[in-house]
Formats: C-alpha cells, sequence, structure tokens
C-alpha cells in the first residue's frame, strides 16, 4: 500500500485538530496516511509549501485562515461550489501534476444545517464578514433560507456588503436585530468579542441558536458558546463544521464513503473532548 501525503496549511496550524481528524479516517478506512500541519509565515511561504507537495506527489492539502484565496488562484482548475465562494479549503493533486481547488466548508455546513428545522432560519443573523462568512452565505442559499431574512453584520461595510450580495441578503454595521432565530458568528474566539456580542449584539427573546464557526484548539467550548449556554440558549461551536468539510476533504482523496469517514472523525473528536481534565 502507497502512503499518502495530505497537509494542513494555514498561518498557524501546530495545534489544529485536523491530523487527529485525518488519522482517526485513515485508520477506519485502511488508508495509510501521513497527515501534516505546515504553518506558512507569509504567501511566499504558502507557494513553496505548495511547490514542495507538488515534487513530492502529495495527495492534497488542507487550507485555512489566510491562504484561501491565495490558493484559489493556485489552483489550476476549482469546482463550481469554490468559485461560487471565491476561496479553496481543499487541493488535490492529480497524478497529471494539476492542482484541483475545492471548498467543503459550504457543503459541509449545508448538512449541518439540513439537520436544522425551517424554523431555525425565519430570521438569520451572520456576525462577522471574513473566509468563513461566504461559506454561511453559500450554505444558507442552498437551504433554501429567504435572503429578505438574513443579515450580515460587519465592522467594514464593504466586506458586509460583499458577502450579502452572494445571496441578496441585508449589510449592515454590529448591531441587535430583533427577532432573530439563528445567530452565525465568524468573528474571533476571545471572551471580550464573546461579551459585547452577547450583549450588544445578539437579541435573546425569542431564544436564538448561537452558532460560533470557530472553535478552541484544546476542543474546549468557545466563549460565545459558553456565554450563551449560560442564558439558557442553544449554542454549538465549530467543532461540527471541521468535522463535516474534514470528511469531505478525506473523500475527494480517497474515494472513501463520506458517512463513514464522518463517524470515525466525530468519534475521535468525541474522545477527545472526553479527556479534557
Amino acid at each position: 500500500m502507497t502512503r499518502r501525503l495530505c497537509v494542513v496549511l494555514g498561518r498557524d496550524v501546530s495545534r489544529s485538530l485536523s491530523p487527529m481528524l485525518h488519522q482517526a479516517a485513515a485508520a477506519q478506512c485502511a488508508v495509510d496516511l501521513a497527515y501534516v500541519p505546515v504553518s506558512c509565515a507569509d504567501d511566499a511561504h504558502f507557494h513553496r509549501a505548495i511547490d514542495a507537495l507538488m515534487t513530492l506527489g502529495a495527495s492534497g492539502a488542507n487550507v485555512t485562515i489566510p491562504y484561501k484565496r491565495l490558493a484559489l488562484a493556485r489552483s489550476h482548475r476549482v469546482s463550481d461550489a469554490a468559485a461560487e465562494m471565491g476561496a479553496v479549503n481543499t487541493l488535490t493533486l492529480t497524478s497529471e501534476g494539476t492542482l484541483v481547488g475545492d471548498n467543503t466548508d459550504g457543503p459541509g455546513l449545508l448538512r449541518l444545517f439540513e439537520a436544522l428545522p425551517d424554523e431555525r432560519f425565519a430570521r438569520v443573523q451572520l456576525l462577522g464578514a471574513g473566509g468563513v462568512a461566504r461559506a454561511v452565505g453559500w450554505a444558507l442559499a442552498r437551504r433554501g433560507v429567504d435572503a429578505r431574512q438574513i443579515h450580515v453584520c460587519a465592522r467594514r461595510r464593504a466586506q458586509a456588503e460583499s458577502v450579502a450580495a452572494l445571496v441578496g441578503a441585508k449589510a449592515g454595521p454590529f448591531e441587535r436585530i430583533a427577532g432573530t432565530t439563528l445567530v452565525l458568528s465568524g468573528l474571533p474566539v476571545e471572551a471580550s468579542i464573546a461579551e459585547r456580542a452577547m450583549s450588544e449584539w445578539v437579541d435573546t427573546a425569542v431564544r436564538p441558536m448561537i452558532y460560533d464557526l470557530g472553535y478552541q484548539r484544546d476542543a474546549r467550548e468557545t466563549p460565545l458558546t459558553a456565554r450563551a449556554r449560560a442564558v439558557g440558549l442553544e449554542a454549538v461551536d465549530g467543532r461540527a463544521m471541521l468535522v463535516e468539510q474534514a470528511a469531505l476533504s478525506f473523500a475527494l482523496w480517497t474515494g472513501s464513503d463520506v458517512i463513514a469517514v464522518a463517524h470515525a472523525m466525530q468519534q475521535a473528536m468525541e474522545e477527545a473532548v472526553s479527556a479534557l481534565p
């Protein structure tokens, strides 16, 4: 069996949970896999890493902050989803030396959104307009959410409008949106931001679900989900999204069944959480 080489590329991925997830999937699917985190200090470093992977005949790479748009530009061809989101988080290196860009963030989120009841999407507030926000917009549109009920809030109005334009949503500054039923946060995972979000920007009147798209590197809950649960709200963090997008990436590289892969990854995540002191 030939060993496959895959990596995760980002600014600082030294504590990424991705290696744990992919190794669990490899064990489940009997795939001989080496999955390595590679931190890239700048754009030039990212390009050198891609060159090295192509020389080594690697199978693929996951790409995270802040290189998803650079990965799009570097790809020889891209999937429709990646083109629509304007970002690549998964690179597949073919035997012909072609670099194929895809985005599993959006489809991964869509799988999670499909498990939520329609009433959760009656009024949606997206906090932040960074890289993951475009994937959120893509997934909301495919979930059939009424664009008139989606509000994108960000510090930079131009960024908010760019994301909102993907689905015809509303854009504006950080503010409390009355009657919100689902809050999706693409904001940094920081206690001070969580405090401000819950006290100033989230309307708790109709008990919205709080979905923090970020996650803690040690698999603990985020400050935002902890703050939301403290006031009795349903809250989840980005670990579920991480599992879904990772499972789709692994399936792209290996042809494995995505359901079995996601199950193995979810089990590994649960074991990591249960082992926390």
